[in-house]
């Protein structure tokens, strides 16, 4: 009864306030970037308990299950996930108590540390959704009890769409103040004809039917005037041209309070997306991404996400009854057991992961900081001498000493002459977790400096026995400068370098020396570990002090990371810190 009441109240709300179908006008540019700013990045996934085979089974009364949401997204918060992507269906809207369960769900979360992006409509897999018992899982099949919402019947009776929007109006107004709610996602791939696994019972003209509700949809969500914005994501291509836009996309586009996209593809085409979609100059978001079987992968792709500071909500985490770790080729051909690839999800339901090496890169990813965002060096500290942004380097084929520079988004490289100012981050830290990734031709030499003073060394060192003088070999701690000779130099356990013109990575773990409250130090910083290109060639090292050539020959807490442009072609990527706290 109380359930009715408040249904029966929102809707006299509604009644009264929104008699006139007057729209309420997008946000402005500068209030969604404002929005962005204080939410901040958002990473998560695309959410369905394991043990709901689709949204009304998850939300239902008889079905709600709290102790496995409240489990599975424990899990999700260990990753470092602060959001998922919830799909909502409109039948839900009539069932006594579904607003206290969405808002135990949302409270559930909340506890987790992490936001809800609610899906109020969505186009996708079965046409005839029902209240009520839902069916099983049809064994080894993708998706095989997801349900549209609305489904194909209110799509043809006109007289749904005052149902559908009491729906809308009632839950956006329900909860349009409530900072669990990160945003409103209006209506899942509206123009999806589910090839081929339901085409041929879906309404022959479902676009044409879909678009103008599409409008309608924005329309009844904004009456009710959300703090949050609103989103309908494109997912078809990556839209290079907007002349070609389709009507749909062109309403998603031009209604989207921030933009959100679906991308299943390889990083480059995830790339061309983001590029495409920044004409807009509002936030990305891509709201659905990794299929393994389709080339889409936690490592590059998240990776890339964060550094441009776009949005990331993988499909699924948990294997579970929506079997999303069988492909979408599933309805065409038949499985008899688990597939060796998992298409989607990220954990077993006993929380164990599938894989866990994407376990620990997804943490790496969500805890760290980017140092460069592949477009420019706005993080980086001026002046920048004749360091640009570049697609590529490849060794120049007359001089295999020089890079032949490639135009383009990815990579940063010290100039077209390899010899130029070095590069300091704008930020300053501590201790820290670094991971770079650095290329060099043929007898170059560069190096990168913790907090400017301490250097692990840069250097063509394949193929080399044994170095002029310890510390000088790629990986190795370059020596301080005393008395007019090197000391305290260390070279690295073992040589792991790759051939000149090969990509190659550095992780370091550093620990910032400590002073006393007299700013007396009382703790050398230390190296704690060096691992080049995944293996361990430095370990508890103390440096007594700034090493030679440092920026600055003091100690201090905290400290830029530096880049060394002047002795040499180099160029880098992936640069990111995670700031920790070490003993």
């Amino acid at each position: 009864m109380k359930n009715r009441l408040l249904m029966l109240g929102l809707v006299m709300v509604a009644s009264a306030s929104y008699a006139a179908e007057i729209p309420v006008q997008r946000w402005s540019e500068a209030r969604a970037v404002a929005w962005k700013q204080k939410t901040g990045w958002l990473v998560g996934c695309d959410f369905l308990p394991s043990t709901a085979v689709n949204q009304l089974e998850m939300f239902q009364a008889d079905s709600f299950d709290l102790p496995t949401v409240d489990r599975e997204l424990g899990w999700a918060q260990s990753l470092g996930f602060n959001a998922v992507r919830v799909y909502l269906q409109d039948q839900l809207w009539e069932q006594e108590g579904f607003v206290e369960r969405l808002d135990q769900f949302l409270a559930t979360a909340d506890r987790h540390g992490i936001g809800a992006i609610l899906v109020l409509f969505d186009s996708c897999w079965d046409p005839f959704p029902h209240v009520g018992k839902q069916r099983a899982p049809r064994p080894h099949l993708h998706n095989s009890g997801w349900v549209q919402s609305p489904g194909a019947q209110a799509l043809l009776d006109p007289a749904s769409t005052a149902r559908l929007r009491t729906y809308v109006r009632g839950v956006v107004s329900r909860f349009r103040q409530d900072p669990r709610v990160k945003f409103w996602d209006i209506w899942n791939e509206p123009d999806n004809m589910n090839r081929p696994a339901y085409v041929a019972q879906e309404p022959t003209n479902k676009v044409e039917l879909v678009l103008p509700l599409l409008k309608q949809a924005f329309v009844w969500a904004r009456q009710a005037e959300p703090s949050q914005p609103l989103t309908s994501g494109v997912w078809i291509g990556t839209w290079p041209e907007p002349d070609k836009l389709s009507p749909t996309e062109q309403v998603q586009l031009s209604e989207s309070d921030i933009i959100s996209f679906h991308n299943y593809n390889d990083l480059p085409s995830l790339k061309e997306a983001v590029a495409h979609l920044r004409r807009y100059h509002r936030p990305l978001l891509c709201t659905e991404y990794m299929s393994r079987g389709n080339g889409s992968f936690f490592d590059p792709n998240l990776g890339y996400l964060k550094s441009q500071d776009v949005g990331a909500l993988n499909w699924g985490l948990v294997e579970g009854k929506s079997q999303t770790i069988y492909p979408w080729d599933s309805w065409t051909k038949q499985y008899d057991s688990e597939p060796s690839v998992w298409f989607h999800d990220i954990f077993h339901r006993d929380g164990s992961p599938y894989r866990p090496e994407e376990i620990a890169y997804i943490k790496d990813i969500t805890r760290s900081e980017f140092l460069f965002n592949g477009t420019d060096l706005s993080r980086w500290r001026q002046p920048h001498g004749d360091w640009l942004v570049a697609e590529s380097v490849a060794l120049d084929s007359e001089k295999q000493e020089a890079f032949a520079i490639n135009a383009g988004q990815g990579i940063m490289v010290n100039g077209e002459k390899g010899r130029t100012a070095d590069l300091l981050t704008e930020a300053e830290f501590g201790d820290v977790d670094l991971h770079v990734e650095f290329c060099i031709p043929k007898h170059s030499n560069s190096g990168v400096y913790l907090q400017g003073r301490y250097e692990v060394q840069v250097y063509d060192s394949f193929g080399v026995q044994k170095d002029a003088y310890p510390g000088i070999e790629c990986g190795g701690i370059y020596p301080r400068w005393i008395n007019e000779q090197n000391v305290d130099g260390h070279s690295p356990r073992i040589n792991a370098s790759r051939p000149a013109g090969q990509w190659q990575s550095f992780d370091i773990q550093f620990r910032a020396p400590r002073f006393d409250a007299n700013g007396k130090k009382t703790a050398d910083a230390k190296m704690i570990q060096v691992r080049h290109n995944g293996q361990l060639i430095q370990e508890n090292v103390d440096l007594t002090g700034p090493t030679r050539s440092a920026h600055w020959t003091d100690e201090q807490p905290r400290g830029p990371i530096l880049l060394q442009g002047d002795h040499g072609p180099v160029a880098y990527r992936n640069l990111r810190v995670k700031p920790m706290q070490l003993n």
